[in-house]
């Protein structure tokens, strides 16, 4: 007997022309949340002229992952990160995407992580060395810095002429302006306004600085043993190269994108829970006090710091690194039942899911041990993905762990800081969901030697 797929119902609250764009834009975070409490796995809504399609239930969700072929890449989000981004990993599809891949990934096997995080390490531990007792630091922006510049080492084994503070500041410009572009339904993001003025004039600022690197590399012909040096050496059965001058600035700014901004908001939003946490603050230092005894995290201490990785894990999911993702439907598809068309715009946010009331009980509430082994079980497969899965998931997925961990614990290691007297810090509106400002208190700890 054949089954017969059902369309999906429209969200209510759909208003003439615009549809459901003003709640989309005003409050996307609460819209989506919404369409999750609705009980439909298959959502409709309108974005101006546009309909869409919104994934609401974890296992489609994971579904829709695991079969690119039908799922493409495409639709709001993708475009604009085409324009910004190339044809970089994160965007190209199929066999080229599966090329690229096994080109890059001999950049993050074991070995290559292992001497990653000692570099991070040493980075970090000199980084906070350098913070005033008793005074008030931006946490925001040391996060991003310490980010940016562990992603360089990574990507660049030399020196760069990289200016890391201009970088940061033209990235978070990119970023938040690519929001207001997937949002933008009338076309105001294409006016000569000072915030259009800026987004432009960072984003070929990105561009610019980023071909210059490759134009030094590849004038050297020196393999640095470093990413760049990977793909840029990389020669295909001809003996040809593999990438052009245009696909590496693509690989580049992705890896740049991708490998600093989620990193340091992660961290930012980690450090302000722990603050305003006591017994997680506390939890944790007794954690670090007796893995590190003050001194740097390394790649083996990762295993050891169980506590430190749940609170990590915990921040990817109150604090989501973005709102929602997209795909296009390559063919008519039936998903959980429901009838999709061919060409049809389909979206599935991780942060309604991650505050879901169904799926976390108390989502507002920050509770690393959530993520205990017995009671993480309880969650459905495929309601908590921070670096997606399948064939287009977070190629650095293990880096960005260690890397994480490494930088909490060794900050918590050897500093208390503390929330900024009246400052309450807010998620800025933007792909990846930064903190606007992070003002905090920074205090030295004493900490003697652990025992083993």
């Amino acid at each position: 007997m054949t089954t017969i797929a059902r369309s999906p119902e429209t969200a209510p609250g759909r208003l003439p022309i615009v549809g459901h764009a003003l709640r989309m834009k005003r409050r996307p975070g609460d819209f989506l949340l919404s369409l999750q409490a609705s009980g439909d796995a298959v959502t409709v809504i309108q974005l101006g002229p546009k309909q869409m399609y919104v994934v609401n239930e974890p296992g489609l969700i994971r579904e829709l992952l695991r079969d690119p072929e039908t799922f493409a890449r495409g639709g709001p989000i993708t475009e604009r990160f085409r324009m910004m981004f190339g044809n970089g990993l994160g965007i190209s599809e199929g066999e080229f995407h599966r090329r690229q891949r096994s080109v890059i990934q001999p950049a993050f096997d074991h070995s290559r992580i292992v001497g990653y995080t000692a570099l991070m390490s040493e980075v970090v531990a000199t980084r906070v060395e350098s913070w005033p007792d008793g005074q008030q630091i931006a946490v925001d922006k040391e996060m991003a810095d310490l980010a940016l510049t562990n992603v360089t080492k990574v990507i660049f084994a030399a020196d760069t002429a990289i200016d890391i503070p201009e970088f940061v500041a033209a990235t978070t410009v990119v970023l938040s302006g690519l929001f207001r572009r997937m949002t933008d339904t009338i076309g105001l993001t294409r006016l000569p306004t000072p915030a259009n003025l800026r987004y432009r004039a960072a984003t070929e600022y990105l561009r610019r600085t980023i071909n210059q690197v490759i134009s030094d590399y590849r004038q050297s012909g020196v393999d640095r043993g470093d990413l760049l040096s990977t793909m840029l050496y990389a020669r295909d059965d001809d003996g040809e190269p593999v990438m052009t001058d245009q696909q590496l600035h693509d690989e580049v700014m992705t890896f740049f994108i991708a490998g600093s901004n989620t990193i340091s908001n992660t961290l930012s939003w980690a450090l302000h829970e722990i603050a305003t946490n006591p017994e997680v603050e506390q939890r944790l230092h007794d954690e670090v006090d007796r893995v590190l005894a003050g001194r740097a995290a390394g790649y083996h201490d990762v295993a050891r710091l169980e506590y430190t990785r749940r609170v990590i894990t915990e921040t990817l999911r109150k604090r989501t690194q973005g709102l929602f993702l997209s795909r296009v439907t390559t063919r008519d598809v039936h998903l959980g039942g429901y009838h999709i068309p061919a060409g049809s715009d389909v979206l599935y946010s991780f942060h309604a899911l991650n505050h879901n009331p169904a799926i976390h009980a108390h989502p507002e509430r920050f509770d690393p041990d959530r993520w205990l082994p017995e009671r993480a079980r309880a969650i459905p497969r495929g309601a908590f993905m921070p670096f997606s899965i399948g064939v287009h998931g977070c190629i650095g997925d293990q880096f960005a762990w260690v890397e994480m961990i490494v930088l909490l614990a060794t900050i918590t290691a050897r500093w208390r800081l503390v929330s900024a007297p009246g400052h309450q810090p807010k998620p800025k509106l933007a792909i990846t969901m930064p903190v606007d400002s992070l003002p905090m208190i920074a205090h030295r700890r004493e900490v003697g030697v652990a025992s083993s």
